[in-house]
């Protein structure tokens, strides 16, 4: 029998309360601003027919957001191209991991002793993730999804190592520079699928130019003062490119204006897209947070991610 097969199989009955109540730390990420806006349906309809039609908003996008898995693992290639700072991670096919789970290990010793499991559908790119796993839960986590039906062997197993999340954060970078963020305290999980509140906003001001920074709750100065500067840090860190410097294009003191070859007035801006990251520490004592990139969108596959006009 295989490896990761080993542990004890659940009853019929164990089987049955797992489906009805999956682990709290497995589903696919979107970001939160998209559930909210399938929520947000004012109607006078009588409350049964006004959940049916949240259903079906939510349902379409869900839908509208699916994607492939070399969609997936292009995000996964910018970050690396860009050298990015990420978690570092290995992927290989899940039929060699649940063969040989301490050879796939010995590649990957996180330094936590914490890894995050995200097993990726080779057909259809959906992602089934589990956080916070020490080596012996990543092997339950996935002899269960696989008991259970809900993943199958011939799925792409991508394994990182994994920090302790003190803050979850989604940025979308529109075409024209304009820039949006949204920031959880805690685990990105938070994010999944609309869950979480949201402790902190940033969002271009369209008269100035500036980031408009909004906290939802009461924050200390010192606290608020680090988290804007995080924000900051993660718009920083991502790559720019010459953009022909139009009307359509946002002026903003993050670009940097300069003529191309051609002698015509451009600015440097950072890529368009969808960006997930963390705020965490290397060591707990310092008083400054680190940026960690989960994913990324950018070119085409960042378009269902844009900022309406």
């Amino acid at each position: 029998m295989k490896n990761c097969e080993n542990s004890k199989r659940p009853s019929a009955q164990e089987n049955k309360s797992r489906k009805k109540k999956k682990s709290a730390s497995s589903g696919s990420s979107m970001p939160h601003w998209c559930m909210e806006a399938a929520s947000a349906i004012e109607t006078k309809k009588p409350r049964t027919q006004l959940d049916s039609q949240r259903r079906s908003a939510q349902e379409k996008v869900v839908k509208g957001l699916a994607e492939t898995a070399q969609t997936k693992q292009a995000g996964l290639e910018f970050l690396e191209v860009h050298n990015l700072p990420r978690y570092a991670k290995v992927s290989v096919d899940l039929e060699r991991f649940v063969e040989k789970p301490e050879h796939v290990f010995a590649q990957l010793p996180s330094p936590t002793g914490l890894y995050y499991t995200s097993v990726v559908n080779l057909e259809t790119g959906a992602r089934t993730f589990g956080l916070e796993h020490t080596q012996e839960m990543v092997k339950e986590f996935i002899a269960e999804k696989l008991i259970n039906k809900e993943i199958t062997l011939n799925s792409k197993l991508v394994l990182s190592e994994y920090w302790h999340n003190y803050y979850g954060g989604n940025l979308i970078i529109s075409r024209d520079g304009r820039v949006f963020v949204e920031l959880v305290k805690g685990k990105h999980e938070q994010l999944v699928k609309g869950k979480g509140k949201i402790l902190m906003t940033a969002e271009t001001n369209m008269l100035m130019g500036l980031l408009k920074f909004d906290a939802t709750t009461e924050l200390a100065d010192q606290e608020e003062t680090k988290l804007r500067q995080s924000i900051l840090d993660a718009l920083s860190l991502i790559p720019k490119h010459s953009v022909a410097l139009t009307e359509g294009v946002v002026k903003s003191r993050f670009q940097e204006p300069v003529v191309n070859d051609q002698g015509e007035q451009c600015t440097m801006l950072p890529y368009d897209g969808y960006y997930e990251f963390i705020l965490t520490k290397a060591n707990p004592d310092i008083d400054n947070w680190s940026v960690i990139f989960l994913d990324a969108r950018v070119g085409r596959d960042a378009d269902k991610y844009q900022l309406a006009e």
